[in-house]
């Protein structure tokens, strides 16, 4: 787990940098990524290509840090899961899931930290061994 007291301003950015780079790929809105951010009070859409520039880096707090690391969980488990095609994952992110109801993982990531706690866990399993 990311300890946001010792990350550093360097960090942060690349951190930035990489979490627009996986949504990006993804396919996501800039509404979408803002939310599985937790960053919906303190962001508008409108500045994101700031932080895809890579010009700066978000206003993390715990709550954010912990949602990043997530999110970089989910695509590295996605590319073990579909190695031959990174393209799926964004198609995989957003097809109704029968392990999940019927929901669309991504619905279920925007829902909140249990959402994307659930989706993380059905990919990489060894993630439920943490806990």
């Amino acid at each position: 787990m990311i300890d946001l007291a010792q990350i550093t301003d360097q960090q942060k950015n690349q951190l930035t940098f990489r979490l627009m780079q996986v949504m990006e790929n993804w396919k996501l809105e800039d509404r979408d990524q803002i939310a599985l951010l937790g960053l919906t009070d303190s962001l508008k859409p409108r500045h994101l290509y700031l932080y895809r520039r890579g010009d700066k880096s978000f206003d993390f707090d715990q709550t954010s840090i912990n949602r990043s690391e997530m999110i970089i969980g989910i695509y590295e488990s996605l590319g073990t899961t579909y190695p031959t095609n990174r393209e799926y994952a964004s198609i995989w992110l957003k097809r109704s899931v029968k392990k999940f109801k019927q929901k669309a993982p991504l619905e279920l990531m925007l829902s909140g930290e249990t959402g994307m706690k659930r989706v993380w866990h059905f990919l990489d399993c060894t993630q439920g061994w943490r806990e």
